[in-house]
């Protein structure tokens, strides 16, 4: 079993909030005798019975019989907030009767967090040297498998082999289901998806073939409701052109990078966030002849990139389930005849970048520039680990494990026909039931858990005629 230490442990009026770290081995399938620190918080209603601060600091709190559920957040690279009032998805959950096991994924947040200089001790440690090969060979523990891995270890530290919990998956945290779903299907009693069942069976270049006219979908919308930033846009694009305007940390903002901006389109408000980045600009502008330190520091801090480096490392590795290779996908297809009218700068019409990573981000990114070389080695790599295990997946009926997912007819990044195709394709007949919506973007979980989750309920408990 793992060891483990409570780092933290506080109530916040009816809720409690206990900090688990576990040190859990590097590489599950390896050599390798490292470990690393794997972070949880553990939310739970107020028990008075249950709940004191001797013991909270000495040993986990958890009722007689738990029923856990544990949250697997969107990504890759994203840490979970700690939830500080009982409100939002942390609410609904817990009025379902559930307590929460909130994951830092390997990576992210307490769980041995990968930034420039956390990685180069992380990998020298391991290896003795720093050198591309060696870097390569470290963060390839860090996908999907290692952390389901992860999650299973931690079950059965707090609930013993045979007990099974809930899982749920918002976006990328949906695609980690699915891999614990073929890993570990007899450890889960439900399985609950946010904007996030994964392409199973398609590669990256499938993939964003479909994101990107999404993206074309959600540029049109942005022109339709502020037609005058059209011109704007432009004008902030030869500006960039032109000049190289530096940002707050050291990074450069080029073109490539104003326009991915547009990855704030998939969330609800997007639109109106970007309209006021463009009008703020371009008064700056005509103002000064040059953008001021506000808008620089906004547009800085609009992208998760140089706090989530794990994030840009592996957006399109995600995509890469066995034999296959992502080889800049996104950067390949912004050229497509269908995209490169639209995505390349030109006097007429700019257009916004979505969910995408490109090779000048290794530039551009000042936290992303020493992950340069490691970001070319991950995108040849042809050999990847198995995330998906189709004939698992395709044995798994309702009465074995249900899956319930919320999907978002105009998600720009989960595209709704490649959900379609996989739920036809990998899904038993009669399970992966889903609630179909347009009224939500990417976000909705956040945006509405109430709805989300409590229809997502509802499909788990009711039959269906």
């Amino acid at each position: 079993m793992s060891s483990f230490k409570i780092i933290d442990y506080f109530r916040l009026k009816d809720i409690v909030n206990q900090r688990v770290v576990f040190d859990l081995p590097l590489d599950y399938y390896g050599t390798s005798s490292s470990s690393i620190r794997v972070h949880v918080t553990i939310t739970s209603k107020y028990d008075k019975e249950l709940h004191n601060d001797e013991d909270g600091f000495r040993k986990i709190l958890l009722p007689e019989k738990p029923k856990l559920i544990a949250y697997l957040q969107g990504g890759p690279g994203f840490p979970c907030p700690i939830p500080t009032s009982n409100s939002g998805k942390t609410k609904v959950l817990l009025d379902k009767g559930y307590q929460i096991i909130y994951l830092d994924q390997r990576g992210t947040g307490f769980s041995t967090p990968i930034e420039a200089k956390t990685f180069e001790n992380l990998v020298t440690k391991e290896f003795g040297n720093y050198d591309v090969a060696s870097q390569l060979k470290y963060i390839l523990h860090f996908r999907a498998d290692s952390i389901i891995n992860d999650l299973e270890s931690i079950r059965k530290e707090l609930l013993g082999a045979t007990t099974k919990w809930s899982i749920i998956g918002q976006s990328y945290g949906g695609f980690c289901c699915f891999t614990y779903l073929s890993m570990f299907p007899d450890s889960i009693k439900e399985v609950i998806i946010t904007g996030g069942v994964p392409p199973v069976g398609f590669e990256a270049d499938n993939v964003y073939q479909a994101t990107y006219q999404r993206t074309i979908e959600r540029n049109l919308h942005y022109y339709d409701k502020f037609p005058r930033d059209k011109v704007k846009v432009v004008q902030i694009c030869q500006f960039l052109e032109k000049n190289k305007v530096e940002l707050p940390n050291g990074g450069v903002l080029s073109v490539e990078r104003f326009q991915q901006l547009g990855l704030r389109f998939g969330g609800t408000g997007g639109t109106n966030n970007l309209h006021l980045i463009v009008d703020k600009f371009v008064y700056d502008l005509e103002l000064f002849g040059y953008p001021t330190y506000e808008v620089l520091t906004n547009i800085q801090n609009s992208l998760g990139f140089d706090t989530n480096v794990i994030y840009a490392l592996f957006q399109e590795a995600i995509y890469c389930d066995g034999k296959s290779k992502s080889d800049w996908a996104a950067d390949r297809l912004r050229y497509a005849p269908e995209n490169k009218s639209k995505f390349v700068v030109n006097n007429e019409e700019v257009f916004f970048t979505g969910e995408m990573v490109y090779k000048s981000m290794f530039d551009d990114y000042a936290e992303l520039q020493p992950f340069k070389q490691l970001a070319f080695a991950l995108h040849d790599l042809h050999s990847w680990s198995q995330l998906y295990n189709t004939k698992v997946l395709q044995s798994i009926t309702w009465d074995k494990v249900p899956i319930v997912a919320a999907t978002y007819y105009d998600d720009q990044y989960v595209d709704f026909e490649l959900t379609k195709k996989v739920k036809e394709n990998v899904i038993p007949r009669g399970n992966l039931r889903q609630f179909i919506t347009n009224q939500y973007f990417h976000n909705g979980l956040g945006q509405d858990p109430d709805t989300i989750l409590n229809t997502l309920f509802d499909l788990l408990e009711r039959e269906i005629d």
